[in-house]
């Protein structure tokens, strides 16, 4: 079977040898090319183009194992991402309660317990800070504050606690 190209070379020497310098008006045109999916059906060889049954399931049973990881991977994501939401917010409760000792609560030796609306549950402890050691002429007192935000996530529950010292006037401990 020869080439186009090879063709062309023949047409040319042909041509040369009948004295013609070369023009290309005078080839014969090409028989026309049969399209590539008539030849291999006369060819025999139609049957070998394409992908196998075995191995389009092959591809699938990847494809499907490598989705079922990403969704495992994008739900897990998720659930962190919500916890750490709800970590967040009760850090803000928390502190938020520790502000408002001293200045809406008094400070004072007491334990108080409460519930905001979103779920979160509040625990709140003023105690006297190692009150052997002070002297009894300072006018002010020390005071460990421990606020503790409390939660229900799924089947677990979860702690949040902060804690600090903060001075508050001896009168108010006796």
């Amino acid at each position: 079977m020869t080439t186009i190209g090879q063709r062309v070379v023949k047409m040319c020497r042909s041509s040369r040898a009948k004295g013609s310098r070369g023009s290309l008006r005078r080839y014969q045109p090409l028989p026309p090319q049969r399209p590539r999916v008539l030849r291999n059906l006369m060819d025999g060889t139609a049957g070998e183009a394409g992908f196998t049954l075995v191995e389009v399931i092959v591809a699938l049973a990847i494809l499907s194992a490598g989705l079922g990881l990403l969704l495992g991977l994008i739900s897990n994501s998720l659930r962190q991402t919500a916890s750490a939401e709800r970590m967040a917010e009760a850090s803000s409760l928390a502190q938020f309660l520790m502000e408002e000792v001293g200045t809406v609560l008094p400070i004072r030796p007491e334990a108080r317990d409460g519930q905001y609306p979103n779920g979160y549950r509040w625990h709140l402890k003023v105690q006297p800070y190692d009150s052997a050691r002070e002297s009894e002429e300072r006018p002010v007192g020390l005071y460990r504050i421990s606020a503790e935000i409390e939660w229900e996530q799924g089947a677990e529950r979860r702690f949040y606690a902060l804690t600090t010292l903060r001075l508050g006037p001896k009168d108010a401990r006796r």
